[in-house]
């Protein structure tokens, strides 16, 4: 597994990771709901509910819930500009269950930037960058566990993207 490269910045995070799979096959990850719904919330919150309308002003809306304690955590992302295969934006925000938007969790803008890996090897550097309305609110994400969760999730994309038997042939 590689780890994570997170950096703390004073109103966010950037999450670098490079990921065993080309440029177009991670996008794919980042665009499908039912790729998403495998490895997108850690392994002890993985994701029950996922609905995706890919395109700008679509909406992404999914739910966590806790394995051992049953616990729910709606979520909501509005994507803003979308271009394939290297890049996505979105608002991140907590919600209930119809996609109401809630202030349970600090918003976030978000962008994923793809790009191909250094050293080659159909392999993807892989670049997250959280960004959050002040300081207060990106201490408040780190304690609920964004670092520690969205590493999680990307060790299993990680490993989803080692399996994966058609990574080569369609990317």
């Amino acid at each position: 597994m590689s780890a994570a490269r997170v950096i703390r910045l004073p109103h966010g995070l950037d999450v670098v990771r490079r990921l065993p799979a080309p440029v177009p096959r991670v996008f794919r990850a980042f665009s499908d709901a039912d790729e998403l719904a495998l490895w997108w919330g850690p392994p002890d919150f993985p994701v029950v509910h996922c609905t995706v309308d890919f395109r700008p002003g679509g909406v992404w809306h999914y739910l966590l819930r806790g394995v051992r304690t049953g616990e729910e955590f709606w979520a909501r992302a509005v994507y803003g500009e979308i271009t394939p295969p290297t890049s996505l934006t979105y608002f991140e925000s907590s919600s209930d269950a119809s996609g109401a938007v809630t202030d349970d969790r600090p918003h976030a803008n978000v962008r994923v930037e793809l790009a191909d890996a250094p050293d080659g090897a159909h392999a993807t550097r892989l670049t997250i960058h959280i960004r959050h309305q002040s300081a207060l609110d990106r201490d408040r994400a780190i304690r609920y566990g964004i670092e520690s969760g969205l590493g999680r999730a990307l060790d299993t994309l990680e490993r989803l993207l080692q399996h994966d038997p058609v990574r080569q042939e369609h990317p």
